[in-house]
């Protein structure tokens, strides 16, 4: 039952009352929390150096704060990439140094070689066409920038504050068709890509890995060594309990 009520939800997105609806309730990443907006500017802070850089952040939705805060910090441009226009126009006229580009998750209509580091924070997972905007990350990169991106591995239909913990990489169980009935036209799809995969598609563009932190789910692990969870069995030894990736990359040419 709980696959065939994701399916009929995933089926109902796409009527025009349903889709206004569930758009107007949407929030993406920390919706401009003081606490979230300073625990990503943080973890960007950590691996960049802002000063006099021209900065692109992929996908904040709402969290215009941690741009800000880039702008604070001595960058010389901040822009803001998203599918959907989140921050309203009052934001912007009392944010002026924003560059706010809205695109269909193709192409990006930026120039080559036009930012020193490209950050991102939780996005990853939900592309369409990962490989795409990789391809495009690594074209707007200027020769000896950098990029950040948080990555979150887990499935999204079963987080929240009744979230089961036992259920964090429940995506894989299922066949790559029926996740797709399940959730392809919501937010909370998720591509469903493994550490390994993430780190050969930045060395097949040009990137540099610079340095990966993956976070192990230590419950999930526990599990599947006594024998639950066995879906994962299909995977690499070193994707298997992986439910978060940090990567650092560089451009070099």
């Amino acid at each position: 039952m709980p696959v065939l009520l994701e399916i009929l939800k995933n089926l109902l997105i796409k009527l025009p009352p349903v889709k206004s609806f569930a758009k107007k309730r949407h929030v993406t990443g920390v919706n401009q929390s003081d606490k979230g907006v300073e625990i990503i500017y943080n973890l960007y802070n950590k691996y960049s150096d802002f000063k006099n850089k021209d900065v692109i952040e992929l996908g904040p939705g709402h969290t215009y704060g941690v741009a800000c805060m880039i702008k604070q910090a001595g960058a010389k441009s901040v822009s803001i990439i998203d599918i959907e226009k989140y921050i309203s126009r009052q934001v912007l006229i009392d944010n002026p140094f924003l560059n706010y580009i809205i695109y269909e998750g193709n192409e990006m209509p930026i120039p080559d070689r036009n930012y020193d580091l490209v950050l991102s924070y939780t996005v990853y997972e939900h592309l369409r066409n990962p490989e795409m905007t990789i391809r495009e990350t690594h074209r707007i990169l200027r020769n000896g920038g950098m990029a950040v991106h948080l990555i979150d591995l887990g499935d999204h239909i079963y987080y929240g504050p009744k979230g089961n913990a036992d259920k964090v990489l429940n995506c894989l169980r299922y066949s790559k068709k029926v996740w797709n009935l399940m959730s392809k036209n919501r937010s909370i799809y998720v591509n469903r890509l493994r550490q390994s995969e993430w780190i050969d598609m930045h060395k097949n563009a040009g990137f540099e890995i610079v340095e990966t932190k993956p976070v192990i789910n230590d419950r999930i692990k526990n599990l599947y060594e006594n024998g639950g969870v066995q879906y994962l069995s299909r995977y690499k030894p070193e994707d298997r309990y992986v439910s978060a990736l940090l990567l650092i990359l560089k451009k070099n040419n």
